[in-house]
């Protein structure tokens, strides 16, 4: 049975956000937008894929993880993790929270507190069936 909702489910779990980056909300005066860190998402196999970009951007001193036109497959649960592993797994991870969408691009607060330059990977992970849907190693 769990492997029927894990093909089936994925099907009805897409959405589509667009955000701007946060600079452009702000509006008051220009910000200076700087790529930190990114990196490709990958696919995994053919339930638990990735395409797109993700980019870890210092904007006036704040941090944010900025996915970029991607299409990630669908799945219940599914979290995004900032992951000192390069191989797809959380190990020792941040969660940034819930994922917005599984298509378009948008953006997630990094906490002043973590060090950007220790993060190696991201990591969407599906809590329900605990298996990386993609993940993509920064550079």
């Amino acid at each position: 049975m769990a492997l029927v909702a894990y093909v089936i489910v994925p099907s009805f779990v897409r959405s589509t956000i667009v955000e701007d980056l946060p600079a452009d909300a702000r509006g008051a005066s220009p910000a200076t937008v700087e790529t930190l860190r990114q990196g490709e998402l990958v696919r995994i196999n053919a339930a638990d894929y990735g395409r797109g970009v993700v980019r870890i951007v210092g904007i006036d001193g704040d941090s944010f993880l900025r996915f970029e036109n991607v299409d990630i497959a669908g799945a219940p649960d599914m979290y995004v993790y900032l992951s000192d592993r390069t191989d797809g797994q959380p190990g020792t991870f941040v969660d940034l929270g819930k994922l917005k969408a599984t298509n378009g691009s948008f953006n997630y607060p990094i906490p002043a507190s973590v060090d950007t330059k220790t993060v190696r990977s991201v990591v969407v992970w599906c809590r329900q069936f605990r298996v990386t849907v993609t993940y993509a190693v920064l550079t």
